[in-house]
């Protein structure tokens, strides 16, 4: 499965919201039945999302439903199961490797083993983070950090200082379990477009992979973030000819050491541009 760079979440009781999801732009979409829909409007959501499931055709980006907490994500499970056009769930408040693992033996049970995406955020789930990336069926790690701050009593400032402990855990148990980077928070700052420029390409240096998004010129900004830029293209180009005719650690042409950690840097900026 290919990794998005940019997931748009869409309130599940917003059907006309969800027909237009595939024309903003994202890698993938995240049908959202939990924090985004209030409690009494939590069945009409599962069943607007059904139908808009039924309603598509053909080949598309990936799609992907948040599930509740609690009774309602087993029976938000059940109801989804083995839908042609469903990628697989997001389950918010992971808290523990037994969450996830739950989640997939329900899903097997019924038959549709699907891919699943634990989010991070409490206290607890980061204590227990390297269990929960080591869990059945788990494609990424997400997080979410309006819970998670709230969790843990901080108040983030402008540069979100207070969360690289937190952030900086994800990567870390993600390459740990052997999955794929992990995509950054949604962000409530979507006037200020320079301010959410800032934090993503943090993200982005900090080794995210992409980030969650609320808003489509969240989707534009983030896209641009993590597309490689045309020296980074050029750098990688430049990096792996050179190794084709090089055994070992060599020098580059400006003088500098390459070893497997730079060529394994090069081989990523290529394999996001198709190259």
């Amino acid at each position: 499965m290919n990794t998005p760079t940019t997931y748009l979440y869409v309130p599940g009781d917003r059907p006309e919201r969800l027909a237009k999801a595939f024309n903003r732009g994202a890698g993938a979409i995240i049908a959202d039945l939990e924090d985004a829909v209030t409690e009494e409007n939590k069945d009409q959501a599962l069943a607007s999302v059904i139908a808009w499931l039924d309603s598509l055709t053909g080949t598309h980006i990936p799609v992907w439903v948040r599930v509740n907490t609690g009774p309602r994500r087993e029976h938000e499970l059940r109801s989804l199961a083995g839908h042609r056009h469903l990628t697989g769930f997001f389950l918010p408040k992971a808290d523990t490797a037994t969450d996830v693992n739950d989640a997939h033996e329900l899903l097997q049970s019924l038959g549709h083993p699907t891919p699943l995406a634990p989010m991070i955020e409490s206290a607890t789930a980061l204590v227990n983070i390297h269990q929960i990336a080591a869990a059945s069926a788990v494609f990424q790690l997400h997080i979410g950090e309006m819970d998670l701050a709230a969790d843990l009593g901080l108040t983030p400032g402008s540069d979100e200082s207070e969360l690289l402990c937190a952030r900086s855990l994800l990567v870390i148990a993600s390459r740990h379990a052997g999955l794929v980077r992990p995509a950054g928070p949604v962000s409530a700052e979507i006037n200020n477009q320079e301010t959410f420029r800032n934090s993503t390409e943090h993200l982005k240096r900090m080794g995210y992979i992409g980030r969650d998004c609320i808003h489509p010129a969240q989707v534009t900004i983030t896209a641009e973030v993590f597309a490689p830029t045309p020296d980074e293209i050029n750098w990688a180009a430049d990096i792996l000819a050179a190794a084709a005719t090089n055994h070992g650690a060599y020098r580059d042409s400006a003088g500098n050491m390459v070893d497997e950690a730079i060529l394994r840097r090069a081989r990523n900026i290529a394999a996001a541009t198709g190259a």
